[in-house]
């Protein structure tokens, strides 16, 4: 079945704010070497939890997305070499701004801990998308969670279990200590790969309710931006969608540095704008996106 673009293209750059993706990914288990892993699930989660505390806000000046995907037109696959730069506040603020032919503000993705939306100005796809983060249910449809901002930077969320309520394990295999979550009927939803040798995140899968992996990301080439905090310079996401077909996003994000930001810049960015200017709008409902009136 052939998807418009409020169905396949949009909710692949919807993707950007979570599956921020870079370039290639090839190193393997076989050319890593392996050291020892966590002893239990609970040290595994600890660590993550510690690298997490020392997230900080930062910029990306320079950046090159590389973006695979099916034209909702004629189901041919595309590709498109864009510019793009990018600043996060954590935990849940992320502003993405695309350079397409001379416009550098053709595409704006944005998030606050709240809502998440995509602009898009080029006068063929002149369209504005906003949604609430509460309305997303898994990954079907939208192949994105709340969560996904922080884990594109290797930042995994690691609330403890809770009787009944999902759980982690964890396994030892090679060079990776691999934590598998699951839901409260046993389902796994997400897979974590961690390099047991720096304790950095290098490919996490995400589950549907069937036991489908619906996306991936793959991170690599960690850079410090912050004392204590590594941030993946390479990242590759790959998106199946609802009809089958695999997207993917190959971004390097280079010219990257802690930044603090005003309030003043915070209420300019992460507050979604953009629908006065565009001719279709869209809310996000029921894991599809409706046209508004």
């Amino acid at each position: 079945m052939k998807l418009g673009c409020a169905d396949k293209l949009c909710w692949t750059w919807v993707a950007l704010i979570g599956a921020l993706a870079g370039g290639c990914v090839s190193q393997g288990p076989a050319s890593l070497p392996v050291c020892p892993g966590k002893a239990n699930v609970g040290q595994a989660l600890a660590t993550l939890a510690a690298q997490a505390e020392k997230a900080t806000s930062f910029r990306v000046s320079s950046g090159q997305c590389l973006l695979t995907y099916h034209s909702p037109e004629d189901g041919k696959q595309r590709r498109n070499n864009l510019f793009m730069k990018l600043w996060f506040n954590p935990p849940r603020e992320i502003y993405v701004q695309v350079t397409v032919a001379a416009d550098p503000k053709a595409i704006i993705v944005g998030s606050n801990s709240e809502r998440f939306w995509l602009s898009l100005r080029p006068k063929e796809m002149s369209s504005y998308y906003e949604g609430r983060w509460s309305q997303v249910r898994g990954f079907d449809g939208l192949m994105i969670s709340p969560v996904i901002m922080l884990e594109a930077f290797g930042i995994v969320a690691t609330e403890p279990d809770v009787s009944g309520g999902p759980a982690w394990s964890l396994k030892n295999k090679g060079p990776y200590d691999i934590l598998t979550r699951r839901d409260e009927a046993g389902r796994p939803t997400q897979r974590v790969y961690v390099y047991a040798c720096d304790y950095r995140v290098r490919k996490i899968e995400y589950f549907n309710e069937r036991g489908d992996v619906v996306a991936a990301t793959e991170m690599a080439d960690y850079k410090e931006v912050a004392e204590g905090f590594l941030v993946p310079t390479q990242i590759r996401a790959t998106l199946t969608g609802p009809d089958g077909l695999q997207d993917s996003m190959e971004i390097e994000l280079k010219s990257m540095g802690a930044r603090q930001l005003s309030q003043a810049q915070r209420d300019f960015m992460f507050v979604p704008r953009g629908r006065e200017r565009a001719e279709n709008v869209y809310g996000y409902e029921d894991g599809r996106w409706i046209p508004e009136p």
